[in-house]
């Protein structure tokens, strides 16, 4: 089980020992039989929101993504889609982060919103990564108008998946928004959140350079400083059995972040 430790201040904390630690699985606790903390590389989606919603925050969401492959391990991968009337594939997995920043920097919003299925898409492309570590990040307003797949089959292959999910919600309401769009601005938000949280990543939202630096550096030393506990699951399960894992640890104001649970095969 990966985990990400952040203090109140939103600082990733580094150096804790294993009994800082406690783990349970559907709420019995489990004995850490291995724990380890180092720096490895990563296999990492990139879903970047072109679509016509982000008209008015694409500059931000450009400076997001420039940020975040800015600090990026040289021997991580990544791969980028974008998101407007259908998914699309823009650059398979490479190195070469600059090239893809030097194209994508001409790309302009429009078009539906197909976000939820691009990110059921990418979900599944990240799998061939060579990394063990997978994590996938988005990049949004986290409005969504023309996807086949429904929220709810997104986040049943996200906690299938053994991927970490990190947002950033790019949020610049106008001040004329109809009520109806700001609550599904606001729902959008929200389901990002949820995305993060369930898969044990972390959601920002941002809105402003300073909010996207800061986002940007946070989501890269989580990706960077990440803890790994391992424990012996009990054998009495049925194949196909959900179980729910919840990770806490010790200290005034820290936070654990990982997944939610796993499917017993």
């Amino acid at each position: 089980v990966p985990v990400a430790v952040m203090d109140r201040r939103g600082a990733i904390v580094n150096g804790l020992a294993s009994d800082a630690f406690t783990l349970t699985e559907d709420g019995v606790r489990q004995e850490i039989r291995a724990f380890s903390q180092e720096d490895v590389p990563v296999s990492m989606g990139i879903v970047l929101d072109l679509s016509g919603s982000m008209k008015g925050v694409l500059g931000a969401a450009k400076e997001s993504l420039r940020a975040l492959m800015k600090d990026a391990n040289p021997a991580d991968e990544a791969f980028l889609n974008t998101v407007s009337t259908r998914p699309r594939r823009y650059a398979g997995f490479t190195h070469e982060f600059d090239e893809v920043l030097g194209r994508i920097a001409f790309e302009n919003a429009g078009g539906d919103t197909a976000l939820i299925d691009t990110i059921y898409d990418s979900l599944h492309e990240l799998r061939s990564g060579i990394h063990a570590r997978k994590a996938l990040l988005v990049i949004s307003d986290g409005v969504d108008n023309h996807s086949r797949y429904s929220r709810q089959e997104l986040l049943s292959r996200a906690l299938e998946s053994d991927a970490q999910i990190y947002t950033m919600a790019i949020y610049n309401a106008p001040i004329t928004s109809k009520p109806m769009a700001v609550m599904e601005e606001k729902r959008g938000l929200l389901f990002l959140d949820e995305l993060a949280a369930r898969t044990g990543g972390i959601g920002f939202v941002v809105r402003d350079e300073t909010d996207i630096a800061r986002a940007a550096a946070s989501i890269g030393r989580a990706l960077r400083n990440q803890y790994t506990i391992g424990y012996a699951p009990r054998a009495d399960g049925r194949s196909g059995q959900w179980r729910r894992i919840s990770v806490k640890v010790a200290g005034n104001g820290m936070k654990a972040y990982a997944r939610t649970g796993y499917r017993l095969e």
